[in-house]
């Protein structure tokens, strides 16, 4: 029995309000900027949402459904991994990455599904799922409005 899988891009969920809201929870600094260029590139208008506050991530979310959400792991950890469980359950087609360092030296916990490290890498791969091959190019970035 031969199975076909369709890989055609599917637009992703959260375009309600004609751009793409990215949901960044994590401290500010180099993964906030590395998130905002990403999303720069991408050929439909973004939004990037921060927040370092777990309870206002949930906020934002409710309040502007995002298509995406990043999540630091130890600021889900700090609630005792209930955000990216509430995200999950609230909007099953939203899609959640969470991040985290990579372990200390021999020490062994937890792993984490991606690295901070792979950031840019991970949201280049979702973009190509979710945008046509031909309007994904190296062509000037698209116009990113700033939150936060």
């Amino acid at each position: 029995m031969d199975l076909e899988i369709d890989m055609a891009p599917t637009l992703p969920p959260g375009l309600e309000h004609g751009t793409l809201e990215v949901l960044v929870l994590c401290p500010r600094g180099q993964a906030l900027q590395d998130v905002r260029d990403q999303v720069a590139r991408w050929p439909l208008p973004g939004r990037v949402r921060w927040t370092s506050d777990p309870v206002e991530a949930l906020r934002l979310a409710l309040a502007r459904p995002p298509a995406l959400a990043i999540v630091d792991a130890r600021l889900d950890r700090g609630t005792g991994r209930a955000l990216v469980g509430q995200l999950a359950r609230w909007r099953s087609e939203l899609e959640v990455f969470v991040f985290d360092d990579p372990p200390a030296e021999g020490l062994r916990g937890q792993g984490s599904l991606w690295h901070w490290s792979e950031l840019p890498r991970v949201l280049r791969w979702w973009a190509r799922r979710h945008f046509p091959a031909q309007a994904m190019s190296d062509s000037a970035p698209a116009p990113l409005a700033r939150a936060a």
